[in-house]
């Protein structure tokens, strides 16, 4: 297990790889739209955004994989699905809520019950694991699309796997936009 500061930056890492892979992905359909139109001049470039792709979405998994045994323990068994440390925390956050509020002569808003935070804490570290598994076979689609733009030409070898190609890219892009919409809402829960 890694410690506290070790394991924070690997999330920054991972967090930084997979918003440029993000990026790359969404660039290489956004470019590979034109092959629809029978536009290849950005053919090195489509390359180039795939490589990358590819490379940043290994780079984001790698990351994520050294950071996971702390999060498994520190963020999930710890916290997430700890429905007493759940309960507590959340007793804590309103009396310290009640107090402010009681200082600033103003009424307190009431949270939602505890039991529903221990139902949405359960439901974040669920959606973690789709996530997971989304991304791990986004990254052999993006293999694939790497593999198959690599071998073909469009202008030599015919434009039939034109809508395939850019099919496989936006596989890839949905799970690594998928991928980056849960991981924030799941540190938004708690984070190593």
């Amino acid at each position: 297990m890694l410690t506290d500061n070790a394991a924070r930056w690997l999330l920054v890492l991972h967090t930084a790889l997979g918003v440029a892979a993000v990026g790359a992905v969404t660039h290489l359909v956004i470019w590979l739209r034109r092959y629809l139109r029978g536009n290849y001049g950005k053919r090195r470039a489509v390359r180039r955004f795939a490589f990358l792709a590819l490379a940043l979405h290994v780079g984001a998994m790698l990351a994520g994989n050294i950071v996971y045994p702390t999060y498994r323990i520190e963020v999930r068994a710890a916290y997430l699905e700890n429905a007493g440390a759940l309960v507590e925390e959340h007793a804590a956050q309103q009396a310290a809520i009640d107090k402010i509020a009681s200082r600033e002569g103003a009424a307190a808003p009431q949270s939602a019950p505890a039991t529903d935070v221990v139902k949405h804490a359960a439901r974040a570290a669920r959606w973690f694991d789709v996530k997971e598994h989304w991304v791990a076979l986004g990254l052999i689609v993006c293999a694939a699309l790497v593999l198959v733009l690599s071998l073909w030409d469009p202008r030599r070898d015919g434009t039939a796997l034109t809508p395939i190609v850019l099919g496989l890219a936006t596989m890839v892009a949905a799970t690594l936009w998928l991928g980056a919409v849960i991981g924030v809402l799941t540190a938004s829960w708690r984070a190593v």
